[in-house]
């Protein structure tokens, strides 16, 4: 009977199957559910395949396989008239001019679906553009299946390419995000293309909300292009991702501050340093490495005035995110720029060498809930990490650590989580702790609902897991642990924490054997359901 819902039920039910793509650029976005929706009847796939294609790029972020993405490509490329795809190969094959080249309408059948019309979000790959990958013959066989490959030059291909890249920013109307995940060599032609008006006389990019730049090609001269190209009609964006990497001037910092400063609502913003800068600097010479500094303190200069164009928002401002900032990056001129910021709810640092001196800035944001910190390969003064959680508002609610590489010691830190975060704290999430460390914790932060912990189980007891159950929070929803190694421990845990009188709904635990078998029971008897994960 569900194959004959009306599509309006079917569409709200299918929403729910869809997941929006998350703002980390190495996240996929899952299709496995909507998927098999498509496969029940015509009506459930005429309803889901617009969900499904509406960001389908998103799917191939991070781990990239080359084959399921050359069949996207190869779907997407059914979707342009076939009279144009064999003009332009006949246009390559034969050198006839464009102009000559006589139009047959029977040719110009498309798919079933025109799959390019339901993009919302769209990512520009390096695995459409490197000539290596388009031509490798895995590859080709895949995305030129319908073509005679014996007839399909280097040229060839990268002209079919192209005039899907063309088709696709011409037909794509209703775009949500833009990314450049790759610094290609014609980004000016693609957004030129992609601003111009739509068949209603509307700018195509008027209602992008999320806007991704990453150069990550050194060699290339695409980066002056984004810069300076002029996207006067893009002024809604509530997420702008930029790469660090690539501002090394003057001219480039203005235009991309002029950019940001012309944005109406700008909500969250995400600056990242090259990835793993540590690694690289570890293997030069002191020479180069002097030279590499140098750098830095010139991208010192042009850090100040980008972070400065964000007061512009800051009325609006609310989620900041730094990303592998290197050493010095952070000097008393951005700290200044930093303090106009004040209504920051969210503030992330991922793998950054320097955040001294951030908790004169912290200090000032009464609106701060949310602080999340991930330590890199060099170790984090605990001192600073002290002073800011001595800097946190009153509102302040959730706090997130995570390291690594395990090089930090947080003995400091964690006891002085319960006497400054204990009246505000609902969400924790924590290193390797002993038990003797958390339990003050649960004491003083009674209003945790979610918490998430890597117990030190050196020499750790079926009854220390007991004992840890009289202290969990009754407030508790869910509980990520690792340390548990038992049924016994797992029970003796929940036994407790519910006869005090929990109300835990999810217990998250390692994947081991011993818990696989287990879940109904745990179930049925303590009404918690065990989630695990590898």
């Amino acid at each position: 009977m569900a194959s004959y819902l009306i599509s309006e039920c079917l569409e709200i039910i299918f929403l729910n199957l869809t997941e929006y793509p998350s703002n980390y650029i190495k996240t996929n976005v899952s299709t496995k559910d909507l998927y098999s929706c498509t496969l029940v009847s015509r009506h459930w796939c005429k309803i889901s395949t617009p969900l499904l294609y509406a960001f389908p790029f998103h799917h191939f972020r991070n781990n990239i396989s080359h084959s399921q993405y050359y069949k996207l490509i190869r779907t997407l490329l059914t979707c342009a008239p076939q009279f144009e795809i064999k003009r332009t190969y006949k246009q390559v094959l034969l050198q006839i001019p464009k102009k000559n080249l006589k139009k047959n309408p029977k040719s110009n059948i498309l798919s079933t679906f025109n799959y390019i019309a339901f993009i919302r979000g769209l990512i520009f790959h390096k695995m459409m553009f490197e000539t290596e990958l388009l031509y490798d013959n895995s590859n080709k066989e895949i995305w030129l299946f319908d073509y005679d490959l014996n007839r399909i030059s280097i040229e060839t291909a990268i002209a079919i390419m192209n005039h899907l890249i063309k088709f696709i920013c011409n037909n794509c109307n209703n775009l949500k995000i833009l990314e450049f995940s790759y610094g290609i060599k014609n980004d000016h032609e693609i957004i030129n293309l992609l601003t111009l008006n739509d068949t209603n006389g509307k700018n195509k990019l008027s209602e992008l909300k999320e806007l991704y730049y990453s150069n990550i090609n050194s060699n290339s001269s695409a980066g002056d292009n984004l810069y300076l190209t002029p996207l006067n009609n893009v002024y809604n964006l509530k997420l702008f991702y930029l790469l660090n990497g690539e501002i090394n001037s003057f001219k480039k910092v203005n235009s991309i501050s002029q950019f940001i400063t012309s944005q109406k609502k700008l909500q969250n913003f995400i600056l990242s340093g090259i990835e793993e800068f540590e690694d690289m600097i570890q293997n030069l010479n002191f020479m180069v490495y002097r030279f590499l500094m140098d750098l830095i303190f010139n991208a010192t200069n042009y850090f100040n005035i980008l972070i400065h164009s964000l007061s512009t928002q800051s009325e609006t401002l609310q989620i900041l995110e730094f990303r592998y900032l290197a050493d010095n990056l952070i000097n008393g001129e951005v700290l200044d720029s930093l303090i106009l910021l004040k209504n920051i709810r969210v503030l992330k640092f991922y793998k950054c060498e320097n955040i001294d001196n951030l908790h004169t800035w912290i200090k000032n944001l009464k609106k701060l809930e949310i602080f999340e910190i991930t330590v890199g390969n060099r170790r984090i003064s605990e001192i600073s990490l002290i002073q800011l959680i001595q800097s946190f508002s009153n509102i302040f609610n959730q706090l997130i650590i995570i390291d690594d590489h395990e090089k930090c010691d947080f003995t400091k830190l964690f006891k002085l989580i319960p006497i400054y975060l204990q009246n505000s704290l609902t969400h924790l999430e924590l290193p390797k702790i002993f038990l003797s460390e958390l339990i003050p914790i649960f004491k003083s932060c009674n209003k945790l609902i979610y918490i998430s912990v890597i117990l030190i189980n050196n020499e750790l007891q079926d009854e220390d897991l007991e004992i840890l159950g009289d202290f969990v929070p009754k407030t508790l929803k869910r509980f990520k642990l690792k340390g548990i190694q038992s049924k016994l421990s797992m029970n003796l845990f929940l036994e407790t924490y519910i006869k005090n009188g929990g109300t835990l709904k999810y217990l998250e635990l390692e994947y081991l054997n011993v818990f696989s078998k287990n879940h109904i029971n745990v179930n049925e008897q303590f009404g918690v359901q065990i989630i695990e994960y590898h």
